[in-house]
C-alpha cells in the first residue's frame, strides 16, 4: 500500500463527480461494486471516495478533477494520526446478523454484567495482555463483559496453532495468556479461528488488539482506560458520584 503524509489546511477541495469515480472502479475485478460517497477532507485539493468492493469499504484519495486515485493510509503530518483508519472504523459497523455470529465465536467471557465488548487477541501480541489487564479490572467492577475473540496474525509464527489448541482443549483466558499449546486441532477450532478471521478481516480489522463496541463500531490499537470508558459511556475511573442537589431551609 502506498502509505501518502498530508499537511493540515482548513481549504476544501471540489470533489469530482459520481460517474468519474465509478468510470476508475468500473475497471477493477471486484463483482460487486458500489459507491458510498465522495467527500472533502481537511487537505486542500484533495477529497475521499467510499467505496465498497465485495462488501468490504476502501478509500481512495483524489484530486477535484478525479485525473488520479491513490489507494493507501493517510497520515496527519502534524499528528502522526492514520486518518484512513480512522475515517474507516467511523464508517464501518457491524450488522446485528454478525454481532450474533461474534456470540458463537467467543472463545472466553470476562464478566457477567455491563457493557458487552468484543476483545481481538493475538496469543503473541504484547499490547493485547496489557488490554487484558484493564479489562479484568472492569469486569470485576461490574461495568464490563468481554467476549474474546481469537484472531492469530500470520506474521507470528505458531500463533494458529496456540488459539486452534485452547479452543479444542478448552483452556481458559490465564492458559491463553500463557502461551498455552498442544498438538490437538481438532475441526471445530480450525472452524471458529478461520471464521472469526474471515468475518473480522472483511470488515477491515486487521491488527490487534482490537474493540468491538456496542454500537457495533471497532477500533484497532490498544486504548488507555480513559479512552475505553468515554467511548463506551463509562464514568472516569475513580469520579466521584454527583452529589444531590441541597435542600432548601424552610
Amino acid at each position: 500500500l502506498l502509505a501518502t503524509l498530508a499537511f493540515s489546511g482548513t481549504a476544501h477541495a471540489e470533489c469530482p463527480a459520481q460517474k468519474r469515480v465509478e468510470e476508475v472502479i468500473a475497471k477493477f475485478e471486484a463483482q460487486d461494486r458500489r459507491i458510498i460517497s465522495i467527500q472533502p477532507t481537511d487537505y486542500p485539493g484533495l477529497c475521499e471516495a467510499h467505496v465498497q468492493l465485495n462488501g468490504k469499504t476502501h478509500i481512495f484519495y483524489t484530486g477535484p478533477g478525479g485525473d488520479f486515485f491513490i489507494m493507501g493510509q493517510l497520515y496527519d503530518s502534524n499528528s502522526g494520526r492514520n486518518v484512513t483508519r480512522d475515517t474507516l472504523e467511523a464508517i464501518t459497523l457491524f450488522s446485528p446478523e454478525e454481532m450474533n455470529r461474534m456470540a458463537g465465536l467467543s472463545a472466553f467471557t470476562l464478566g457477567q454484567q455491563g457493557k458487552v465488548l468484543y476483545y481481538v487477541t493475538d496469543p503473541q501480541c504484547p499490547y493485547c495482555k496489557k488490554g487484558v489487564e484493564t479489562l479484568q479490572k472492569m469486569a470485576l467492577a461490574g461495568e464490563v463483559q468481554v467476549h474474546f475473540l481469537l484472531f492469530p496474525l500470520a506474521s507470528h509464527k505458531g500463533a494458529r496453532e496456540q488459539s486452534v489448541s485452547t479452543i479444542c482443549d478448552k483452556k481458559s483466558l490465564h492458559d491463553f495468556e500463557s502461551g498455552y499449546r498442544s498438538d490437538n486441532l481438532c475441526a471445530d477450532g480450525m472452524r471458529k479461528i478461520d471464521a472469526t478471521r474471515d468475518l473480522l478481516s472483511q470488515k477491515g480489522v486487521t491488527g490487534t488488539p482490537a474493540y468491538i463496541f456496542p454500537d457495533r463500531r471497532f477500533h484497532t490499537g490498544l486504548l488507555e482506560e480513559t479512552e475505553l470508558r468515554r467511548r463506551l459511556g463509562l464514568t472516569t475511573a475513580g469520579a466521584a458520584a454527583p452529589k444531590p442537589p441541597a435542600k432548601k431551609s424552610p
